[in-house]
């Protein structure tokens, strides 16, 4: 079970620095200085009382006391810095340093906890978490236990990307992927595309899900009509054949990468993109491209997402946690559709 984590009171701290607790409470509301009828140097010791007490103390008062270090922490659940995920992390990394420059603070990336099984620990004893003021997290996956301990120890922190690995209200800026795949739907059917594959990973990712959901929801109510095709580990064998079973003109899939992959499956199997079956990917394209073809799918702000996730990072961080439930702290931002060269008419046989 994880430890809990103990606030510091007002009367705890006065002990500490020998004053009386109004003292602390005058100290604690008067963040830039003015109230002069506290001494600096009573101003002094209430600051290092609430410093003593720095592992357990309420983030919220060491704020209001002056004694945040204008670092916010970057925590990322899967690596980050390789050249397989620098087409998912690159923009987000790329935002928040260009957000925490313009805002005057540091950010502080958290390694130290050992990548197990393609993940690592938000908690694990070597994570100093409490050096930062706040942490941003990053991952396609998180841990809901972690989660659920971080809103419940009221420690401040922002999630990249739509969470709902728990119930607890998590404070996220995320991309609004449902509109985004409804849309792209809704674009194939006016095409003329009635059936379709959507070639997704054994992924279980909250961004996955809104796309699944609109997935399903086209096939149930009679919209483009569905095949799903899952690619364990890369194995694409199932496109082509399920292609011809269905008779499928478009392929949707879950990323560009993804994409890339099965346009050479189909081009192996003789099947050319897009003359003998449209595609694509329900995620970020530019850059890629296919048979020297725009690829069709999203434009996604992530550059914005990362910068509107610091902001409301910092926003946290300068208000009480008592008032948090009154902010705005779960945000969707909206891309666009990219209609690029791979996603074209289809004519009715006659």
């Amino acid at each position: 079970m994880s430890p809990k984590t103990r606030n510091v009171t007002q009367r705890e701290i006065a002990r500490i620095a020998g004053v009386s607790q109004t003292t602390v409470s005058m100290v604690l509301n008067d963040r830039d200085g003015s109230n002069v009828r506290i001494p600096a140097a009573t101003r002094e010791r209430v600051k290092q009382a609430i410093e003593q007490s720095t592992y357990v103390a309420d983030p919220a008062a060491r704020r209001l006391a002056g004694l945040d270090n204008q670092i916010m922490g970057v925590f990322t659940y899967e690596p980050a810095l390789s050249p397989e995920s620098m087409d998912f992390y690159g923009p987000l990394l790329n935002g928040l340093e260009r957000a925490a420059e313009q805002v005057g603070c540091d950010l502080l990336f958290f390694t130290s906890s050992p990548v197990e099984n393609g993940s690592r620990s938000l908690f694990h004893r070597k994570t100093r978490l409490r050096l930062a003021d706040g942490c941003i997290l990053l991952g396609q996956q998180m841990d809901g236990d972690d989660l659920k301990r971080l809103v419940d120890e009221r420690f401040p922190f922002v999630a990249v990307g739509r969470r709902d690995e728990t119930t607890a209200k998590v404070p996220y800026v995320g991309i609004d992927y449902v509109s985004l795949t409804a849309e792209l739907i809704e674009r194939a059917v006016g095409l003329g595309h009635t059936d379709a594959l959507y070639v997704h990973r054994n992924l279980h990712s909250p961004a996955a899900r809104d796309r699944m959901q609109q997935i399903q929801a086209s096939t149930a109510s009679g919209g483009l009509k569905f095949t799903l095709v899952v690619a364990e580990d890369g194995d694409l064998t199932g496109v082509t054949r399920a292609a011809e079973q269905t008779g499928a003109t478009a392929v949707f899939t879950e990323d560009a990468f993804l994409a890339e992959d099965v346009a050479l499956v189909l081009g192996n199997a003789g099947v050319e993109v897009p003359s003998a079956i449209s595609l694509t990917a329900l995620a970020e394209v530019r850059g890629h491209r296919v048979h020297g073809r725009a690829l069709s799918g999203f434009q996604t702000p992530r550059l914005q997402v990362a910068a509107e996730a610091l902001s409301l990072l910092q926003q946290l961080v300068t208000t009480r946690a008592e008032e948090w439930d009154s902010l705005d702290t779960q945000r969707l931002l909206q891309g666009k559709v990219e209609l690029g060269e791979t996603l074209v008419e289809r004519m009715s046989a006659t």
